[in-house]
């Protein structure tokens, strides 16, 4: 009995001396950052996405074992990648060219094999970053796939003007159809929040959605997705279903005939 509550008082110890290094990320970091500016209004946020091999998805690592990043894809509208002005609520029309590379990996996208990573920086040029996946919805065909092309994304910045959280993720009853070769009209819906830092009682940082109607609207926004989800799984799978009766069909029409 001794010897298990020695060891309890032992364990106890150990995880408060734990417990007292855990720092909000990344407070810590941003101690040695202090001096660099903030976001200023309409500033220049670039997007940088995680480079992948296109026939199995893997990390592409430098020679130091990191892994790499590149641009995101270029939009035709401007030959630039895709870029977000810091607090500034926008629609953006990017049209992107599926070359080999690029319709393949969104083949990997869309078939969930691995997640459209990006990151972006907390300040600028500060080289501290965060992530931000995209979520794009659609079906992978063996000779084409279909395409969800209607982005939203969210980003919260707080009273520092920095960039702390993102998430992105597409909503509509409209797909595309496409193949290698194509070019698809992209429409990222970009809208900003402000949120406020707050500490929990075990002496956690964290940003807080505001309550009042943003609260409301982000729960509505939620469900709506959800709903558009399962109307357009239903309706996929229908059109799924549609031509797999259709191609029975044919097929039977011309058994009868041969007979």
């Amino acid at each position: 009995m001794k010897f298990q509550f020695l060891t309890s008082l032992l364990i106890t110890a150990a995880s408060l001396t734990q417990a007292a290094k855990i720092q909000a990320f990344p407070q810590s970091e941003l101690d040695s950052l202090s001096y660099l500016r903030s976001y200023e209004k309409d500033d220049v946020v670039p997007l940088e996405c995680i480079k992948r091999q296109i026939d199995n998805g893997e990390h592409v690592f430098d020679k130091d074992g990191n892994i790499v990043y590149t641009s995101f894809p270029r939009c035709l509208e401007t030959n630039k990648p895709l870029y977000f002005l810091y607090g500034k609520d926008e629609e953006i029309k990017c049209t992107l060219k599926f070359e080999d590379e690029v319709y393949h990996m969104f083949q990997l996208y869309l078939h969930q094999d691995v997640p459209f990573t990006c990151r972006y920086a907390l300040r600028p040029d500060s080289k501290l970053y965060l992530p931000l996946d995209i979520n794009l919805r659609g079906t992978v065909e063996e000779s084409h796939f279909d395409l969800d092309p209607n982005v939203n994304i969210l980003l919260l910045n707080n009273k520092e003007n920095e960039l702390v959280a993102a998430t992105a993720f597409s909503s509509s009853l409209n797909t595309t159809k496409v193949i290698i070769g194509d070019t698809v009209e992209f429409n990222f819906n970009i809208k900003w929040l402000k949120v406020d830092k707050e500490t929990t009682d075990k002496g956690f940082l964290f940003y807080k959605v505001p309550v009042l109607n943003s609260q409301l609207k982000l729960a509505i926004y939620s469900i709506a997705s959800l709903l558009l989800g399962i109307v357009l799984s239903t309706v996929l799978g229908y059109k799924r279903l549609n031509r797999l009766v259709k191609s029975r069909s044919v097929e039977l029409g011309e058994f009868n005939k041969a007979e």
